[in-house]
């Protein structure tokens, strides 16, 4: 199980390293006016398309129906991202407290071993990275208006905690993957109890 485990999490890895490195180059470009783009703030000069398409007497109440539409439409994403903060970025970042808590007492023991130690200690990196990024994700989701250099600063630690465990989960294969794994040797980078 624990080989399994450690390839899904070298899997995982390159894949949050691809999609983070995406949404860097979107979330930490600082020249976009980001309210804008998202219909927070600003107009459309050109206006919608959709008025070509409708008689000039229904005007006002279209444009009545999509205000409408786009309160609703705000309400739900605002609800949305207070669930994010709550029920996610609050709960994984004090996930990973404990996380890194337990990774650093079994570092502890561990570390006279060099392979075990160089696990835990990648893995306490990335913990803490982690911790960094919920704790950003959170400031941008609980605010009303969000913050870009809160969801640049989430992507750039979510890039360093995979790129941290990526070697850590590829490391305890060594052992993991073994014909007869020696379960004290997979226990040297396990979080204690």
């Amino acid at each position: 199980a624990l080989c399994a485990g450690d390839w899904t999490a070298l899997m995982a890895n390159f894949g949050e390293m691809a999609t983070v490195g995406a949404a860097v180059k979107e979330d930490c470009d600082f020249n976009k006016d980001w309210l804008a783009l998202l219909k927070i703030t600003g107009t459309d000069d050109a206006g919608p398309g959709w008025k070509t398409f409708v008689p000039a007497g229904a005007m006002p109440t279209v444009e009545t129906v999509q205000k409408v539409d786009a309160l609703r439409t705000a309400d739900r994403n605002r609800a949305f991202d207070l669930t994010q903060c709550v029920v996610a970025d609050v709960t994984n970042a004090a996930a990973y407290i404990v996380r890194a808590i337990l990774q650093i007492r079994s570092a502890a023991s561990a570390c006279p071993e060099p392979k075990a130690c160089a696990i835990n200690i990648m893995n306490i990196i990335s913990s803490f990275a982690w911790i960094s990024q919920f704790t950003s994700l959170a400031v941008s989701d609980c605010w009303d208006k969000g913050s870009q250099k809160a969801l640049c600063a989430a992507d750039i630690s979510d890039m360093v905690a995979a790129v941290t465990n990526g070697p850590a989960a590829g490391i305890a294969t060594t052992s993991d993957c073994a014909d007869m794994p020696d379960p004290l040797e997979e226990e040297k980078h396990l979080p204690m109890d």
